[in-house]
């Protein structure tokens, strides 16, 4: 009688539905405990940042799953650099350096910040987020560009408090501006001249300081000194973010969310292997 030679297996990769979901959620549990360690120490990291230890803060930070924990990162020093934005700008650059994107996400949240509080003119919000800003455009990680869609906005609209904002902010940044964008700075220096006549003495008096800091080319307000300067020019990248681009906060990354383990990847029983030699062959007969 006639037989019948074949073999089914299945192949390796084939787990069992249930052991599969015992397995994901294991490494779920595993990743969330992950992220939680990873947000106090970069929290804890942020907290710590002053003047004489931004290198060793930044090297640790860079220990850190940086592209992962980028939401954190940019929260986390959002909330502490008020008070020292000069000394956080200079962390922002080292860590630039390394993960562009990160810093693309800071300072796109730096500008989303001034334009909310813009539109509830919320002139403390404003004052923090332009102060941060100016060095983060001091420290080369963003464009002037920016630097000067805010000073037209604010002179386009002149309030005391929107010239106050943007006096404050054209000096802050000025010495940035004078060296890469003398032209587009001295109009802005013009339309200074040409409201200076029709706002309160007190922001008047504002603008004829800007004027005198202007003519000294900004000498007591230089874009960086040595201190902190820890990036070299070929490693530093610069983002053009502008007022009139369309901005994602990306808030999503704030929260915890499991990376992809490509173990699980694979389909459930996804292949059966039968195998079959050319001179194995389906016969049948009597004998």
């Amino acid at each position: 009688m006639g037989s019948l030679n074949s073999a089914v297996t299945f192949s390796d990769s084939c787990t069992p539905p249930l052991q599969l979901e015992i397995k994901r959620n294991k490494d779920h549990g595993h990743q969330r405990s992950k992220w939680l360690s990873m947000e106090k120490t970069i929290t804890g990291l942020v907290e710590k940042l002053n003047l004489s230890n931004i290198q060793f803060i930044a090297s640790e930070m860079l220990n850190q799953d940086l592209i992962w924990g980028r939401g954190l990162f940019c929260r986390a020093v959002m909330k502490s650099q008020v008070g020292s934005p000069h000394i956080y700008a200079a962390l922002v650059a080292v860590i630039n350096s390394e993960f562009p994107d990160v810093g693309l996400l800071l300072v796109k949240r730096v500008v989303l910040q001034f334009k909310e509080a813009y539109d509830c003119s919320n002139k403390k919000e404003m004052e923090a987020a332009l102060k941060f800003l100016a060095h983060l455009v001091n420290q080369a990680v963003v464009y002037e560009l920016v630097a000067f869609d805010v000073l037209l906005l604010l002179l386009g609209h002149p309030s005391s408090d929107h010239i106050e904002l943007a006096v404050s902010f054209c000096i802050e940044c000025g010495s940035s501006l004078l060296d890469f964008s003398p032209y587009r700075l001295n109009e802005v220096v013009k339309e200074f001249r040409r409201l200076i006549g029709d706002v309160e003495k007190r922001v008047q008096v504002l603008i004829v300081k800007l004027f005198v800091v202007r003519r000294q080319r900004f000498k007591e307000y230089p874009r960086m000194t040595d201190e902190f300067d820890f990036v070299e020019v070929e490693d530093q990248v610069t983002h053009e973010v502008s007022l009139l681009h369309e901005i994602c906060s990306e808030s999503s990354v704030d929260s915890f969310k499991a990376e992809k383990d490509q173990s699980f990847e694979h389909e459930m029983c996804s292949e059966i292997v039968i195998p079959c030699d050319d001179d194995d062959e389906v016969s049948s007969g009597g004998v």
